[in-house]
């Protein structure tokens, strides 16, 4: 195990003992575990946990008896993204510490990182050699890493005869998107798979292990959704401001304000939304939060 040195005191792991993390499910509280089914771009991810601090102690071995400000802070960051989003600051007490941590998906990425820190919160200028005095310095931290993303589509999907339905027998995959912004997030969007393409039907229905072909098949086709989306998104942007946070126009607009920094400026000009640089645009941000390939 990698050991930290800090250029200060810090108080030993027998000061601090926190509990593990928490997640709300509907109404209850359950484990948080290495991963989370079933999340999405719209999914609020609402976190607790209980640290228990002694206090005094942790000043005395710190040698910040002076009353500086110190916190138990809360946060979380994208590892894949370096998105980060807003901390939870709590002020030292001594005792149990319970609070809740709320995880924003327009912050998150494939892989997010939720931390628990003491930090000193305000420069010293009077300290003693060892001691901690520069504001943000970690006394002690835990980190807890979180899989969102995973391999397999995020999208409902059906293995059709593409003759039958009058599609190209050529193409692989078909996406049927809802005429209206208004139609129900769940359900609205099919993902259409050629029966007669059957390493990337394999390769969909696979949910763990695939091989690099696989990988690769899964990759290409997810970036594409993506791309697809934000273009239904974008003809579409003026009336998606107004629609149900449930429909599946408000989870087209999170996903698109997600993967282009300034969705605007694309929708302004229809002639834009089919250009190569939308593609590019739309794959590079996709990538950036999880979905499609990695260039390694």
């Amino acid at each position: 195990m990698k050991t930290d040195v800090k250029p200060y005191f810090v108080p030993s792991d027998a000061l601090i003992a926190p509990s593990p993390w928490l997640r709300r499910v509907e109404d209850e509280w359950e484990p948080l575990g290495e991963a989370v089914d079933n999340w999405d771009y719209r999914t609020i991810l609402q976190l607790r946990c209980s640290v228990t601090i002694d206090a005094t102690e942790v000043r005395e071995q710190t040698g910040l008896t002076d009353g500086s400000p110190i916190a138990l802070v809360l946060g979380y960051r994208a590892l894949d993204t370096y998105l980060a989003g807003r901390n939870t600051v709590i002020p030292l007490q001594d005792g149990a510490v319970d609070a809740e941590l709320t995880v924003h998906p327009d912050d998150a990425g494939a892989l997010i990182g939720v931390t628990r820190r003491l930090v000193l919160l305000r420069d010293r200028l009077i300290h003693a050699p060892g001691e901690a005095h520069h504001a943000g310095s970690i006394l002690w931290e835990d980190e807890h890493r979180v899989q969102l993303a995973g391999a397999s589509t995020m999208f409902p999907t059906e293995v059709v005869d593409f003759e039958a339905f009058g599609l190209n027998p050529n193409a692989s995959w078909h996406a049927i998107l809802p005429p209206s912004p208004d139609a129900p997030a769940m359900g609205a969007l099919l993902l259409l798979l050629n029966e007669k393409d059957t390493r990337l039907v394999e390769a969909v229905q696979k949910e763990r292990k695939l091989t690099d072909e696989q990988q690769f098949l899964v990759d290409q086709m997810e970036e594409n959704l993506v791309l697809e989306i934000v273009r239904w998104a974008l003809a579409r942007w003026d009336e998606l401001a107004e629609t149900d946070g449930q429909s599946f126009g408000a989870s087209a607009r999170a996903l698109t304000r997600r993967v282009l920094p300034d969705p605007e400026i694309w929708a302004a000009d229809n002639q834009t939304v089919a250009s190569m640089d939308l593609r590019t645009a739309v794959v590079g941000g996709s990538r950036a939060i999880g979905f499609g390939r990695r260039i390694q």
